[in-house]
């Protein structure tokens, strides 16, 4: 078996959101995308975070120190039924098969297109959930 490539995601700078259970988003991130765990919560943050009982779990697609945040509020009520979600733009079909295979390998239900029909149009496009129920778009973009 071929050793997992890293997604070539083009544009997303960072993103935090809430999770209810950091090991379990933490396993999906890292399967769906092969991220690289690159801390636990922040020496920035850190007091403040242990004051709210909050943690958080950061991820890199090899861009930044995070690209992604992950965090635990203990106290928080999600409400997900919503179309609040993030969008992943990869480089080309190639890169957009690949994290659609994961997904199918996962079992994670895909829904093709773009999460809005008023969205400008991309090459390719879908959506899928986390285990929180967050939207995530993936859109084929190449690079400019």
């Amino acid at each position: 078996m071929n050793a997992p490539t890293r997604i070539p995601v083009t544009n997303l700078q960072h993103h935090v959101f809430y999770v209810t259970d950091l090991e379990r988003s933490k396993a999906f991130y890292i399967k769906l995308f092969d991220l690289q765990f690159s801390a636990l919560n922040h020496p920035d943050s850190s007091a403040a975070m242990r004051l709210s009982q909050q943690e958080m779990h950061f991820f890199s697609f090899g861009f930044y120190h995070h690209d992604i945040c992950l965090v635990k509020h203990h106290k928080l009520k999600m409400d997900n039924n919503s179309m609040l979600h993030f969008t992943l733009a990869v480089k080309d079909a190639e890169a957009i098969d690949d994290v659609k295979r994961r997904a199918r390998e996962m079992g994670l239900p895909i829904r093709e297109g773009r999460m809005l029909a008023s969205a400008r149009p991309a090459s390719s496009a879908f959506c899928l959930r986390d285990p929180d129920k967050h939207w995530i778009e993936i859109i084929e973009e190449p690079s400019r």
